[in-house]
C-alpha cells in the first residue's frame, strides 16, 4: 500500500529565513541556504549562527523531513476517541493544536510531538475518523464540532487563555471556529513536519532544560 501524503513539499523554510539569516550562514540568498541544509541533512556548521532557538527547529523540520512517519494510504476513516491530549505537562496558556480524530493523522502529529519538549494541548475534534485532509474536503471538520470536542475536553477550565491552532489546510474555519469557540485561533502549517518552525524559539528538543 502506498504511503499517505504528508505534504512534506509544504514546508516553507524560506518563510522562517529572512537576508540577514542567510548572510549569517554564508548563503547567498534564503533558497540557496535551504537547498545547503538540505544537502548537508542538517549537519551544516554554520546553522548555529541562527541562534539556539531557530537552529534546533530547522534541525528537527530537517529530520522529520528526511526521515518521516510511515503511514500508508487509507480509504476508510479509522477513528480514535475523540479527546484533549496534554503533552509535556501543558498549563494554562500554552497552544491547542486543533486536528482530527484518524489514528492515521494522530500517530503522524504525535512522532513530531515527540521531537520537543515544549507543552502542548492537542485536540482531537471528532471528524468520524477522517484524516484532516478528508475531513476538510467531506466537511467533517466544522466549527460545531471543533465547538462540542472544545466543551467535552473542558478547555475553557484546563487551558484558559490558550490560542487554537489550526492546521493550514482548515484555514478557511478559521473565524466559524474563532465565533464558535471564543478564543483566539491561529492557522498553523499545512504540514505538521513544519511545526518545529512555526514555534521556532519555543521549540525545546526532548530532554533540554529550560
Amino acid at each position: 500500500m502506498p504511503d499517505a501524503d504528508l505534504y512534506l513539499e509544504a514546508i516553507d523554510y524560506e518563510g522562517y529565513l529572512d537576508a540577514r539569516d542567510c548572510a549569517r550562514c554564508g548563503a547567498t540568498s534564503c533558497r540557496a541556504l535551504v537547498e545547503t541544509l538540505r544537502a548537508s541533512g542538517g549537519a551544516y556548521a554554520a546553522l548555529n549562527r541562527l541562534g539556539e532557538g531557530k537552529a534546533h527547529a530547522i534541525a528537527a523540520t530537517l529530520a522529520i523531513e528526511r526521515n518521516p512517519p510511515a503511514v500508508p494510504a487509507i480509504t476508510t476513516p479509522r477513528p480514535i476517541p475523540p479527546e484533549l491530549a496534554a503533552l509535556n505537562d501543558p498549563s494554562p496558556g500554552d497552544p491547542v493544536l486543533v486536528t482530527g480524530n484518524s489514528a492515521f493523522t494522530q500517530e503522524v502529529l504525535l512522532a513530531v510531538l515527540a521531537t520537543t519538549a515544549r507543552p502542548f494541548f492537542v485536540l482531537f475534534t471528532d471528524t468520524r475518523g477522517d484524516t484532516l485532509d478528508m475531513a476538510v474536503i467531506l466537511e467533517s471538520f466544522t466549527a460545531d464540532r471543533v465547538k462540542s470536542s472544545f466543551e467535552a475536553g473542558r478547555l475553557a477550565e484546563r487551558a484558559r487563555g490558550s490560542t487554537l491552532v489550526l492546521p493550514g489546510l482548515a484555514a478557511g474555519s478559521r473565524d466559524e471556529i474563532a465565533a464558535a469557540t471564543g478564543r483566539p485561533v491561529e492557522v498553523g502549517p499545512v504540514c505538521a513536519a513544519e511545526l518545529p518552525l512555526y514555534f521556532a524559539e519555543g521549540w525545546r528538543v526532548t530532554g533540554e532544560c529550560g
